[in-house]
């Protein structure tokens, strides 16, 4: 043994300049946590909640402003739209659209199938059975 195999200080295993990670070093769960969803299912889902969350900085303040996530499911995006001529506005953006939720999953959510609804009318359901058992329904309310 050389003078330089001694100089390595204690603790240190011979053949090595220093110390290095080992098995027992701390980490962060991030790889953990990764397999732990790709392996449940989960990753499409969670890319999915991700562009949820993230949905004014991927497709922009006016557009987010007029058109809301109703629904996401792994594949498919269901966007509702503030009104009928909006929901036409956003349907000719479609591509664009597409492409920057595409870029913003990366591989793990695949592609992604937008669907495009327009504004949801008021509903008249009240009560149990609503106009379904001999319910008079709305009737003349805009006269």
């Amino acid at each position: 043994m050389d003078a330089a195999d001694l100089d390595r200080g204690p603790g240190l295993p011979p053949g090595r300049d220093r110390p290095g990670p080992t098995r027992f070093d701390p980490r962060t769960g991030k790889q953990d946590l990764r397999r732990y969803a790709e392996r449940h299912g989960w990753a499409s889902k969670l890319a999915m909640a991700s562009v949820a969350v993230h949905w004014r900085e991927i497709v922009g303040e006016q557009i987010a402003e007029h058109a809301v996530i109703e629904r996401f499911e792994p594949g498919r995006l269901t966007l509702r739209a503030s009104s009928s001529a909006w929901a036409q506005q956003l349907r000719l953006l479609l591509p664009g659209i597409e492409r920057q939720v595409n870029e913003a999953l990366g591989e793990d959510g695949g592609a992604v199938e937008i669907r495009i609804l327009g504004p949801a009318g008021p509903t008249w359901r009240h009560g149990r059975f609503g106009a379904a058992r001999g319910g008079r329904g709305p009737r003349d309310t805009y006269g």
